[in-house]
């Protein structure tokens, strides 16, 4: 019987080693477990010190398996933070943007308010917790939204608010723009302050060349400058030319049609033209950036102020083009620059430089091409501070004398083109210059 007990327990022994060591592969985490285990079977057979040994290991082991349940803890508590500080962030966030909604509908998009929010959209922003209790943002949003909603401030009426319009004299500026841009072909009309830019830009002829339209626009463009708020006109072109004179492609299409009735109409029209220049009581200032040839460089003398960059050149070859001197170049060429130099120019075609034509009175003032616009405006704009009345009394005293003189000028000169575009000779005189001007 006792054998057989013996037996049993053997068996029982055997197995349940079997189901530790089976347990130990099916589950490599309880290795700890196991290894625990056998020092606790071996230490009831050891005395003493052995023992205690022992359960120190024990102790360790113990300590080493809740290690991982502490890391996790600590690891939840933080994603828990982390949770409770994005929550925090999407109720400022939304706090925020309750504001701005009510902000827009009030109509209150100043300055201030968008100052006042900084801070709110700061915490919103970065992601952090903020220090102190999530009531205490919500009731900070609720009270500055309820600031901005129930007592509107006052707009202060010295302060610059940023509601991106433009004052009042910008958008007079940009509509008296383009009216003239839409008004004129030719030519384009800017509105500054206190002066009037012309800028000859011509599409119906090559290098800002005058034709009837071209000469039609300049006069209605100085007849509104004439009586708007204007002070003075600033004369210019768009481009590396100036003015190239008439247009005598355009002159001979004309001619061929009607001698007799285009010349007379033709002469008729270039005389009112330099009758405009020549009865304007303001001042008129000249800015030639490239050649002026013709009655571009002939008008120059009408005008009150020649400024000239040093690219610019002049001539007036009237007996090449096979035609008279016009925009009284007669009288004034003369008295500007002497007989001789004017006889030089108006009979032998005489090119001058810009520093030839300065030292000669044709122009004023001559600047560096890459400065030649600053330049231009500086002194437009001293010009435009003056007084009113001052300008244009000034002016009328220099003119006194020589106005009417200029006018009878005006008269002979037209007179004499009337006739020789009517006669077949002037013709055939314009006919060979455009053939060599082609062939050039």
């Amino acid at each position: 019987m006792a054998t057989g007990l013996a037996v049993d327990q053997k068996s029982s022994t055997t197995i349940t080693t079997r189901l530790a060591s089976r347990r130990k592969n099916e589950f490599p985490s309880n290795l700890v477990t196991t290894d625990t285990a056998t020092h606790l079977t071996g230490a009831k057979s050891e005395p003493g010190p052995v023992t205690t040994a022992k359960e120190k290991d024990l102790a360790v082991t113990r300590k080493s398996r809740s290690m991982p349940g502490l890391v996790i803890a600590s690891t939840a508590k933080h994603l828990i933070a982390a949770k409770r500080s994005q929550s925090l962030s999407g109720q400022v966030m939304a706090a925020t943007r309750s504001q701005l909604a009510v902000t827009n509908k009030g109509q209150s998009s100043s300055c201030p308010m968008t100052t006042d929010l900084a801070a709110p959209l700061t915490i919103a922003t970065t992601g952090q917790s903020p220090s102190g209790d999530a009531s205490n943002i919500k009731q900070t949003v609720t009270e500055t939204t309820n600031k901005e909603t129930s007592a509107p401030e006052k707009p202060d009426e010295n302060r610059p608010r940023c509601t991106g319009k433009r004052r009042p004299s910008e958008r007079r500026f940009s509509v008296r723009l383009v009216e003239s841009s839409s008004r004129f072909r030719d030519i384009v009309v800017r509105k500054q302050d206190g002066f009037t830019h012309i800028l000859l830009s011509t599409k119906s002829s090559e290098n800002n060349s005058l034709n009837l339209e071209v000469m039609k626009e300049l006069q209605d463009a100085l007849n509104k400058a004439a009586v708007d708020d204007s002070k003075l006109v600033l004369l210019s072109a768009i481009g590396n030319v100036f003015c190239f004179g008439l247009d005598f492609t355009y002159f001979i299409q004309r001619l061929t049609v009607n001698k007799k009735r285009e010349s007379a109409k033709m002469a008729e029209m270039i005389k009112n033209f330099v009758n405009t220049f020549i009865q304007f009581k303001k001042p008129i200032i000249a800015a030639v950036n490239g050649p002026a040839l013709g009655l571009g460089a002939s008008i120059l003398p009408l005008c009150d102020v020649v400024w000239a960059s040093e690219k610019a050149w002049f001539q007036t070859p009237y007996t090449t083009f096979g035609q008279s001197p016009d925009g009284c170049s007669s009288f004034t060429f003369p008295n500007t620059m002497g007989e001789d130099s004017a006889n030089a120019m108006l009979l032998s075609g005489q090119k001058l430089t810009a520093q030839e034509a300065c030292k000669k009175g044709l122009v004023s003032q001559v600047f560096w091409p890459q400065t030649f616009s600053q330049e231009v405006m500086i002194r437009i704009k001293e010009l435009a501070s003056c007084n009113t009345v001052v300008l244009e009394e000034s002016k009328a005293l220099l003119r006194f004398t020589t106005k009417m003189k200029l006018e009878e000028a005006n008269e002979r000169e037209c007179e004499v083109l009337k006739n020789i575009w009517g006669s077949a000779e002037g013709i055939e005189a314009m006919l060979k210059y455009l053939q060599k001007k082609i062939e050039y």
